[in-house]
């Protein structure tokens, strides 16, 4: 059995390939296409971004350079949807946000000539009370 890698953030095995004659590997998880390589032993000592596994590795030749399933595809594209669709959202909140702290409110322009009330001559109007017959 050979050792595997495993993605940290996403917690699947890692595919992996090198150039040949190259003693460099290199790993990608085939979610969140993280890259790692061999050439950095810090990475794996540290598991920052990945860990060795004892699991089978897939059975690629050394040169191939990995390529999605098309599960990893349709993931691919639901999660650039999300993505897209939350950034729409983002700009709209922070649009009508701008708009609203931009632009002071003003009078219609049918009411623009019309005088602002004094506060002493507005009168409070009600319903009338009714009054009980005796």
């Amino acid at each position: 059995m050979e050792a595997s890698v495993e993605c940290t953030h996403c917690g699947v095995v890692m595919t992996s390939w090198s150039a040949p004659g190259s003693p460099i590997r290199y790993f990608q998880c085939p979610f969140c296409a993280k890259t790692h390589s061999s050439l950095y032993g810090e990475v794996f000592r540290r598991r920052a971004g990945v860990r060795l596994v004892d699991a089978p590795a897939r059975a690629t030749r050394p040169s191939e350079i990995p390529m999605p399933s098309q599960d990893d595809m349709r993931w691919a594209r639901v999660k650039a949807t999300a993505a897209r669709w939350f950034a729409r959202i983002d700009d709209d909140e922070r649009r009508l946000a701008a708009k609203a702290t931009a632009r002071p409110l003003r009078a219609a322009p049918e009411l623009e000539g019309v005088p602002d009330a004094d506060p002493v001559d507005v009168v409070e109007i009600g319903p009338a009370r009714v009054l009980r017959k005796r």
